[in-house]
Order: structure tokens, then C-alpha cells, then sequence
């Protein structure tokens, strides 16, 4: 389900960048990144489907999560929107997560050391990442 923002929109394929809303705990901001609302928040959604997707987290502003306490948004998932719902679809259990307070970089829970840079297709939804294990899907 997704939830417009000022009568802007979006569409499927377009590329986005999607983020953890602060103030709605259940939601996730979505962002376009080309067309008319390039760069601004044009939605929300409880579960997020990406495809092409590439983990980002800036250093800098992490840093200065860190050390000064201040919540912001400091990472996101970019890639190409596949559709937004009002919960996570069967199928996707791989898990990426964040865990600012631990490391600076998205993982997978089952191998924390390793960072998890990209992946082919999945649903942000709740925390976290969720992406479909099978042969010639994720990068994890």
C-alpha cells in the first residue's frame, strides 16, 4: 500500500531511494530519483519491493550518529521500484539489516561480518531487508 506525499507520485521501474522513516516507525520513506519528483519524498509504505538494488550508507553522517547521539538518516536502499505493500510476501527470507550502533555497513544476519553492498530483487519491510533465496537471486 503505498501512501503519497503533497500529490506527488511514482512509478513502477523508477529508480528510488528508500529509508527507514524516523517519525513513522512502520513506514519507509520512498524518494524518487528520476522523473519529475527526482529527489523528493513522494510516499510511504510498510514493505517496499526493489529490484537492482545497492546498499548505501554514508560514513560521515554515521560518524556523527555515533558520536553526537543525533538520529538522521545516514543509509538507504536505492534500485528500481517493484511495488509497495502492506506486508512482506512470501518467499523472501534472506535477511540484510543495519545495526548503526554495531557496524557501518548493511549485512546479512546469518554472515554479520561480511557486508552486503547490492542485491537482484527483495522487500524492505519492518528492520529490515528481505530477500528471496534461490540460485540466480540475491548477491548476498
Amino acid at each position: 500500500m503505498f501512501v503519497p506525499y503533497r500529490e506527488r507520485s511514482v512509478q513502477v521501474g523508477m529508480r528510488v531511494r528508500v529509508y527507514r522513516n524516523l517519525l513513522k516507525s512502520n513506514f519507509f520513506s520512498i524518494q524518487a530519483m528520476e522523473g519529475p519528483d527526482k529527489g523528493k519524498v513522494v510516499g510511504y509504505a510498510r514493505a517496499v519491493g526493489l529490484e537492482n538494488v545497492r546498499f548505501v550508507v554514508s560514513k560521515k553522517t554515521w560518524e556523527r550518529v555515533i558520536s553526537e547521539g543525533v538520529r538522521t538518516v545516514f543509509a538507504f536502499a536505492d534500485g528500481a521500484l517493484v511495488d509497495c505493500l502492506e506486508a512482506l510476501p512470501a518467499g523472501f527470507d534472506e535477511r540484510i539489516t543495519l545495526m548503526p550502533f554495531e557496524r557501518c555497513y548493511f549485512f546479512n544476519r546469518q554472515r554479520p561480518e561480511i557486508p552486503v553492498t547490492e542485491a537482484a530483487r527483495g522487500y524492505l519491510f519492518g528492520s529490515d531487508f528481505w530477500g528471496a533465496a534461490e540460485p540466480a537471486g540475491l548477491d548476498l
